[in-house]
């Protein structure tokens, strides 16, 4: 029983370290500002209309996601519903910490270098996210969400989540054109359509041989 208190407690500091590292990632893509993942996209251009910061429209969404994810789940909630909450809102906290006072202190004009710094940014996201859902401690609200709608409504999981992506695309696009913010569906945008499930992938597969919660 120690022992496994010890590594449950182990393999929760990697999942905290883990989930600090991908809000860091996130922030280094939004500050390259060439553009952003579609749910990303769809909170920059929020913050630019309404005036919020982005990790807090973050925050506000991906509690959408959970609730929504509660009523469709219909069962008492737990502990792990607990943690899911707790790092939901201190992923938003932490990008909003890296983005507005961290990466605020220095400006990149050169548009390769901001390449460079999404690209970065990314990687370090994915690798880090990679880990998290090895070992699946800390759950993401969309995700959950997407999976418990493929089990109600008997869908496939890709197909779930892809129509998301798309419902992020759209309205992305729509408050871009009545509110004339910035364009976030941009190169940023399509380099993460390549790169992100790649890389996902090839971390998810990595940490599931390396960090496990089995014995």
């Amino acid at each position: 029983m120690i022992k496994n208190n010890n590594k449950y407690k182990k393999y929760m500091f990697y999942s905290i370290l883990s989930f600090l590292f991908f809000g860091f990632g996130i922030s280094l893509q939004l500050k390259a500002a060439i553009g952003q993942s579609v749910i990303n996209a769809l909170a920059v251009t929020l913050s630019d209309t309404i005036q919020l910061k982005v990790g807090t429209i973050l925050n506000v969404i991906n509690s959408l996601f959970f609730v929504a994810y509660l009523l469709l789940r219909r069962s008492r909630l737990n502990y792990k519903d607990a943690i899911q909450v707790i790092a939901t809102i201190t992923n938003g906290v932490v990008i909003n910490f890296f983005l507005y006072n961290v990466l605020s202190i220095f400006t990149i004009e050169n548009y390769f270098y901001r390449v460079v710094l999404y690209i970065i940014g990314l990687g370090i996201a994915s690798i880090s996210l990679g880990a998290v859902l090895a070992i699946g401690i800390i759950k993401f609200p969309l995700e959950s969400l997407c999976l418990t709608i493929s089990e109600v409504f008997k869908k496939k999981f890709t197909a779930v989540r892809m129509s998301f992506d798309i419902i992020f695309l759209v309205a992305t696009l729509v408050i871009t054109l009545l509110a004339h913010t910035p364009l976030q569906i941009r190169e940023g945008t399509v380099i993460s359509i390549f790169l992100l499930s790649t890389l996902l992938g090839i971390c998810y597969e990595f940490f599931k041989k390396h960090l496990t919660m089995e014995e």
